[in-house]
């Protein structure tokens, strides 16, 4: 096998993370008397992604993400200041129970489960990346699951990474291949590592970076003959 080890993203790599935001955030709105609407989820979404990038190049703490991605965006759409963190609780509560999986992941998993080594790493929310991962039943697929929140540091950092070969029996750099939808935090990540990455790009997104991933897929299934 080219590769062994199979270091995978969670969100909007195997868990399909949009669907699951947008079923979190239409039930935090209705809890709180907010009528939804389009415009606030890409509103939220841009936000969001800019506040996770301030975390993987370590200059706000998690905790901070999580409360400014709604404060933020509750000042842009001149909704109520007072319900933003009240609705940042309830989305996370909801967003528990997004279960839903990508296309193919599970049967990829299943058939690299049998070849290779599958770990996951994630800089997502501890309890809400293992009720996520639970709930999908993709949990049983993963040797063991390095989430930044345990970690001590996030993905793209090379701290996290060394964290991660440090408890992977027999780990080898050239045998090992991580895959995620993100550029600036699997991609980079990987390249910060030394180890070669594998770009989900099912959106067909331009990459507007000096990043140049050792492959690029649309389909999960593409991983199959990556592997061999």
């Amino acid at each position: 096998m080219k590769y062994e080890i199979l270091l995978f993203d969670a969100d909007n790599t195997i868990l399909d993370f949009d669907k699951s935001e947008e079923q979190a955030l239409k039930r935090a709105f209705a809890e709180v008397g907010l009528a939804y609407e389009q415009t606030f989820l890409n509103v939220y979404r841009k936000n969001n992604i800019y506040q996770w990038q301030l975390f993987e190049q370590g200059k706000q703490t998690k905790e901070e993400v999580l409360a400014n991605r709604y404060i933020e965006t509750f000042k842009e759409l001149g909704l109520p200041l007072e319900k933003a963190l009240q609705t940042g609780d309830l989305y996370e509560e909801y967003l528990m129970f997004g279960f839903y999986v990508i296309p193919h992941a599970e049967d990829v998993l299943v058939e690299l489960q049998s070849k290779c080594k599958l770990y996951l790493v994630s800089n997502g929310v501890l309890r809400i990346q293992n009720s996520r991962m639970k709930g999908s039943g993709l949990e049983k697929y993963f040797i063991a699951r390095f989430v930044s929140e345990e970690v001590g540091y996030p993905k793209p950092q090379v701290e996290y990474f060394n964290h991660c070969f440090k408890h992977i029996e027999g780990f080898n750099k050239c045998k090992t291949l991580i895959i995620g939808d993100s550029l600036t935090s699997d991609i980079q990540g990987g390249v910060n590592a030394g180890i070669d990455t594998c770009w989900f790009n099912p959106w067909r997104n331009a990459n507007n970076t000096n990043l140049t991933p050792t492959y690029e897929i649309t389909d999960l299934r593409e991983l199959l003959d990556i592997v061999k």
